[in-house]
């Protein structure tokens, strides 16, 4: 069993859209949209809380510190 999970976002990010990674361990019959997790992280926070529809806790932390890499377009 997953003991705890993260969301990372970067610098300017202030919503995110990931699947729960404790009910996808479950490997039970979930609808797909019900596996996924929306939030939102106040610009000015580095770190908040969530859960899933089935109640699995989440950590939701902003990356500091650190630019974020530039992708480049192939």
């Amino acid at each position: 069993m997953i003991e705890r999970q993260h969301v990372w976002l970067g610098p300017e990010a202030t919503s995110f859209e990931e699947p729960c990674e404790a009910c996808l361990s479950l490997r039970e019959s979930i609808a797909s949209d019900a596996l996924i997790v929306h939030g939102t992280l106040r610009a000015d926070a580095d770190v908040g809380f969530t859960t899933c529809r089935r109640g699995h806790r989440i950590v939701v932390r902003r990356i500091v510190g650190r630019p974020m890499p530039l992708l480049r377009a192939v």
